[in-house]
């Protein structure tokens, strides 16, 4: 599928009100299973991680030592079969997504580097694309949430497959690599699943849980960059 470009307007200020108001705990959970896309290309390197961690993980931690100032960060891919999810969601709703992740890897990132639109030196480049975004079925997630034997189906679904009754799911994959050299520093694929109980009021909101699972992937990356 081909990149979509992001598009201006109010969406960074947006994201930065909206990380400001993140609670500590997180309204997403690590999905049971992950599959590679082929976004990546090669997964020799990556390998299976713990919960902390993205489901699968390379990182060349000799390779940082302090020498990159700047991000310059690719145009964020839908990438996924032509006959798949993704590729049916429709324009709108994948310039929406699209948006709002690189909004939010703008907002963690610019904090610690500068974000530059040209390879050179100290520069990493990220490339990532987005493998699974489902939204919440909005009618059936808060009848379940809020009436008791359908919040006890929901949980009894979760210990069953992994994912509550009609929440919603994100998949990306990334890597960062030197914009010189094109040497990989880093890779990883992970998904995510929404919570039943968020402790916020956004079981009205179709696309809360692939939002917030990109603030978590955006907030992850610029955390470990920085460690």
């Amino acid at each position: 599928m081909k990149s979509i470009k992001r598009s201006d307007g109010f969406l960074f200020l947006e994201i930065l009100l909206l990380a400001a108001a993140l609670c500590a705990c997180s309204t997403t959970y690590e999905a049971r299973t992950v599959q590679p896309s082929g976004f990546l290309g090669d997964y020799s390197n990556l390998k299976k991680m713990g919960a902390d961690s993205p489901a699968l993980l390379f990182v060349d931690a000799g390779a940082f030592s302090g020498k990159y100032s700047s991000i310059l960060i690719d145009p964020i891919q839908m990438y996924g079969p032509t006959n798949g999810a993704l590729a049916k969601l429709s324009k709108a709703d994948q310039q929406r997504l699209v948006n709002y992740l690189d909004a939010s890897l703008r907002v963690y990132l610019s904090s610690n580097y500068t974000l530059v639109d040209q390879p050179g030196p100290h520069v990493m480049r990220l490339r990532m694309a987005i493998t699974e975004a489902k939204g919440a079925n909005v009618p059936m997630d808060v009848v379940s949430s809020v009436v008791p034997i359908g919040l006890a189906i929901s949980f009894l679904k979760e210990a069953a497959t992994g994912a509550h009754t009609a929440v919603g799911k994100a998949g990306l994959e990334c890597e960062g690599l030197d914009s010189a050299t094109g040497q990989r520093l880093f890779a990883f694929v992970d998904a995510r699943v929404g919570r039943k109980v968020t402790g916020r009021f956004d079981k009205f909101k179709k696309w809360h849980t692939v939002q917030d699972a990109f603030d978590f992937w955006a907030r992850q990356i610029a955390e470990r960059l920085e460690q």
